[in-house]
């Protein structure tokens, strides 16, 4: 389990319970801060020294600490934090074990090799905090793509950064549905969640925008104030103008979750499938994502060759249909987008360029590939 915790300092050192008393006796010399939280004692450790603890709270007869209940990461906006919950079903006592490190170096050893569970919760944890555990035997993601430029649960991942990174994807969509509509005569139905998320994403690059301008100016951090709210105020009103004169069309339903799934189903059974064959030849973790990778590229180039082929006009019956083909195409892109994200930034840092410089190639490289797509 992965959460994000309150920003209020850490407890202040107590007396040590009986588990942490162990842990000490156990490991002389080694500096501990003891600490309490409402279920478990709680002993905070340096990261040199993790490693040494996690050894002994396992394999310590008096311990025998011998279940990860839980993993966490904890951003504390300087630094991280990964706490572990242990349980010994020996002696039925429990402690959790805390080290914090700075964020601009989030490494930690993984304990994997120690309890089995560790191996999900720590792929989960670096994934949504960034947070490295050297010597993990698979890292890859658990719920996001591989690549994904960001960290979903620190505080301080901005909107402005999700925004550079996934930059015109939204757009991409609306074209895609206004060529639909323009084929088929039909409007789109409006997507409201994404909707959404492009007006929040145009307010935050306004609001930036606007700020760089009233700082470069000099203003006063009221006047900068006045100047972003007056920005805002402005959109809002081109905006509602927008929509009043937007012209209304009739929109018919389509299902485009019922299509978002069924090709959910393909790839999935591709994947399993190329798995097996890939595990029955004995081919390396390393060879067998290539050949997943591949297998996906070969599909997504079908799917797309499939969309782009010329098609008789649809008679009436079957107008519907278009729309699941659409929804493919968009999805496709997406992914040619994500892999060419994930190309452009290992380039970058195999010529050790800096994040800026890295993040300005990917940038470029999403342009052209826009270019490419007119």
């Amino acid at each position: 389990m992965v959460h994000e915790a309150a920003t209020v300092a850490p407890p202040e050192p107590i007396e040590p319970g009986p588990v942490a008393r162990l842990l000490q006796e156990s490991l002389p010399g080694l500096a501990l801060v003891i600490g309490q939280s409402p279920i478990d004692e709680v002993v905070t450790v340096r990261r040199d020294d993790l490693a040494r603890v996690m050894e002994m709270a396992k394999n310590d007869d008096r311990l025998a600490l011998d279940y990860l209940r839980c993993l966490s990461g904890v951003d504390w906006l300087t630094d991280l934090e990964t706490v572990y919950h242990l349980y010994s079903f020996k002696h039925r006592h429990s402690i959790a074990i805390k080290v914090r490190f700075p964020t601009a170096d989030a490494h930690v050893p993984s304990v994997s090799h120690l309890w089995e569970t560790a191996n999900w919760h720590e792929r989960e944890t670096q994934e949504l905090f960034g947070i490295v555990f050297d010597g993990h035997p698979d890292p890859r993601p658990l719920l996001t793509e591989e690549g994904l430029g960001y960290y979903i649960m620190r505080k301080s991942h901005p909107l402005a950064d999700i925004e550079e990174w996934q930059e015109d994807y939204l757009k991409t969509i609306e074209e895609a549905k206004a060529q639909m509509a323009a084929s088929t005569g039909v409007a789109a139905p409006v997507d409201e969640k994404a909707l959404k998320i492009q007006i929040a994403q145009q307010k935050a690059a306004l609001i930036t925008k606007a700020r760089d301008e009233a700082r470069a100016k000099g203003l006063s951090t009221e006047d900068e104030k006045a100047a972003v709210q007056e920005a805002l105020k402005k959109f809002e009103e081109e905006h509602a103008a927008g929509a009043a004169a937007a012209p209304s069309a009739p929109t018919k339903p389509v299902d485009e979750r019922a299509a978002k799934i069924q090709l959910a189903q393909q790839k999935a059974a591709l994947i399993t499938k190329t798995r097996n064959e890939a595990r029955a030849k004995g081919v390396s973790p390393e060879e067998e994502r290539q050949i997943v990778a591949e297998a996906l590229k070969k599909f997504s180039e079908e799917q797309e060759q499939a969309v782009t082929a010329p098609q008789p006009a649809p008679a009436a019956p079957t107008a519907p249909a278009a729309a699941p083909m659409d929804r493919a195409a968009k999805i496709q892109l997406a992914q040619q987008k994500a892999a060419l994200i994930t190309k452009t930034r290992e380039e970058a840092r195999a010529k050790g360029l800096s994040p800026e410089e890295e993040r300005q190639a990917v940038s470029e490289a999403l342009k052209k590939f826009a270019e490419e797509q007119k």
